[in-house]
């Protein structure tokens, strides 16, 4: 008995010593997907997409996905407003940050926002 209770010390004091030298990771992975992505004069969109997790173009172009694709945070850190269709249609403002899902197809540089 006593043997089996220093092994499970030395085993747990292993464990513990492991994950405060190299993290749990579960609060770093948090933390990473939390945050929008910005980049001055460019407008940023962080997807659900494996093979193209984040899109960024220069503000005032135009962008296409190939299929509708899942959004969760869009970043317009231009000086342009663009027309964002999904759902619905709807106006990214500049300086604007959007963290809410959408299936987006497209963003459109727009003068005078979006008909839904």
């Amino acid at each position: 008995m006593v043997r089996s209770n220093v092994m499970r010390g030395v085993l747990v004091g292993a464990t513990l010593a492991g994950m405060a030298a190299f993290g749990s990771g579960t609060a770093t992975a948090a933390t990473a997907d939390a945050t929008p992505c910005h980049v001055d004069g460019f407008v940023c969109m962080t997807t659900n997409d494996i093979y193209q997790p984040t899109v960024y173009f220069a503000g005032g172009d135009e962008y296409t996905f190939w299929r509708a694709t899942e959004v969760t945070t869009l970043s317009n850190d231009s000086s342009t407003a663009y027309c964002v269709a999904a759902e619905y249609n709807f106006t990214l403002s500049p300086g604007q940050t959007i963290a809410v899902t959408h299936t987006i197809t497209s963003l459109t540089p727009t003068n005078a926002g979006c008909l839904s």
